[in-house]
């Protein structure tokens, strides 16, 4: 089973009537609660394949950012991520969510999967949206002033925007925004160039985030001695502390390792 959804542009005018859903769909129309996500990513495995869910090793390649990652128990259960639900995570991602443990973390995640197991990647970068609906931004807990999110990307671009000839520097104390700039230095024009520069860097953060996912697993197919590869990737958008969190899903497949 394989989807794939396109993003889409279209963006409507904001006014003080529309709920904080449509504000969310103005910028992704097609996004859903990460609620509805989850129950759909389990019956998707579970009913459509038949896997069972106790042995599904969760790998993921998502931003190292707090708002992405698991949450204490005193949070909403509308906050909770995929983590909750399945064995693990083993996490490739950083910044941006790039898959920065390459290579060697796919193998690893090949020799992890439970023995007649199988395994669910889930992928892709975050962006915030305030509660007035602005792209980028979000309240976090705890603060009373909104942050970028995701801050990564929103480095990334200032620093593209600052200078005609920017080049990403070496920096090995630096390491993960060097890569991430290095990533996304190809489609600065395009970047640019955009109507909201930041969610044209998330998509771009995420058509390389799948790439690197497809090719990292193809390389690496031989140690995956599984039953079932699930690969799940889109854009996490993170809402205010109030409200469930969505996800603009861009691919879900399920495929036989033996299919890679």
């Amino acid at each position: 089973m394989t989807m794939n959804h396109q993003p889409t542009n279209k963006e409507t005018p904001m006014n003080e009537t529309v709920s904080f859903e449509d504000r969310v769909r103005q910028h992704y129309p097609k996004a859903v609660t990460m609620s509805t996500f989850r129950e759909k990513i389990r019956d998707v495995l579970a009913n459509g394949h038949s896997i069972d869910l106790a042995k599904v090793l969760l790998a993921t390649s998502l931003c190292a950012d707090d708002i992405v990652a698991v949450r204490g128990p005193e949070v909403p259960s509308h906050k909770t991520k995929l983590k909750h639900d399945f064995l693990g995570p083993f996490s490739m991602g950083g910044l941006a969510g790039l898959p920065y443990s390459g290579l060697t973390g796919m193998s690893t995640i090949g020799h992890h999967i439970p023995e007649k197991g199988s395994v669910l990647i889930a992928y892709g970068p975050h962006i915030g949206i305030s509660d007035q609906g602005e792209p980028g931004k979000l309240l976090r807990p705890g603060q009373r002033c909104e942050s970028s999110a995701c801050g990564a990307l929103t480095l990334a671009l200032k620093h593209f925007q600052s200078s005609p000839g920017y080049q990403p520097a070496y920096d090995d104390d630096d390491t993960e925004l060097m890569t991430l700039e290095r990533r996304l230095l190809p489609f600065r024009g395009h970047i640019l160039t955009a109507d909201n520069p930041l969610k044209a860097a998330t998509d771009c953060a995420y058509n390389i985030i799948h790439g690197l996912i497809g090719r990292y697993l193809r390389s690496q197919k031989k140690v995956f001695e599984c039953e079932y590869i699930a690969l799940v990737g889109g854009i996490i958008i993170n809402t205010g502390y109030q409200h469930d969190d969505y996800i603009d899903l861009r691919h879900l497949s399920v495929r036989r390792a033996q299919e890679l």
